[in-house]
């Protein structure tokens, strides 16, 4: 499949609902070999997840599934689609969802990232997460299971007037 490039000025976030779970299911599978199944995207369709979509046009090129409680924030999965990746899409989510925990008081963001996962450990790092430790078994594989590397990140506080 051929890489197709995209201007990221071009791209336009929003909040995805359970009606946008096909196509997220389906850009997954361009994009993953162990994607999510239905039933564990349904698990997160409570008020405490959010959805968060980049679109291109009419095409849903990535996203972003997350777990908020009190002042802690999870990025329990971003997604970007096969044949846009390594174009910064990613990093415009992550940026994004950022911003927004930062916006929403957040104090702490976590993250499991799959061992072999080394474009995503990167990309985490560069933002500012640290490695936090192992968890071994966390994820499966067809040979069995893979451990995360577990990351955070500290927030500071947005005070009045900066913005």
């Amino acid at each position: 499949m051929r890489s197709l490039r995209l201007e990221q000025s071009q791209l336009s976030i929003t909040t995805l609902d359970e009606s946008d779970l096909p196509g997220m299911m389906a850009l997954e599978q361009t994009a993953s070999r162990h994607p999510w199944s239905q039933g564990q995207y349904l698990t997160c369709m409570g008020a405490e997840y959010r959805f968060l979509g980049a679109w291109y046009g009419d095409a849903l090129v990535g996203f972003i599934v997350d777990w908020r409680m009190l002042d802690e924030g999870h990025l329990m999965n971003l997604c970007v689609h096969g044949q846009f990746q390594q174009q910064g899409i990613g990093r415009y989510l992550l940026r994004y969802w950022l911003a927004s925990m930062q916006r929403e008081a957040m104090a702490t963001l976590t993250l499991e990232v799959r061992e072999s996962n080394q474009a995503a450990y990167r990309l985490y790092a560069s933002e500012g997460f640290e490695d936090q430790g192992s968890r071994p078994g966390y994820y499966r594989t067809a040979e069995g299971a893979e451990a995360a590397r577990i990351m955070s990140l500290r927030l500071s506080p947005v005070r009045a007037g900066n913005h």
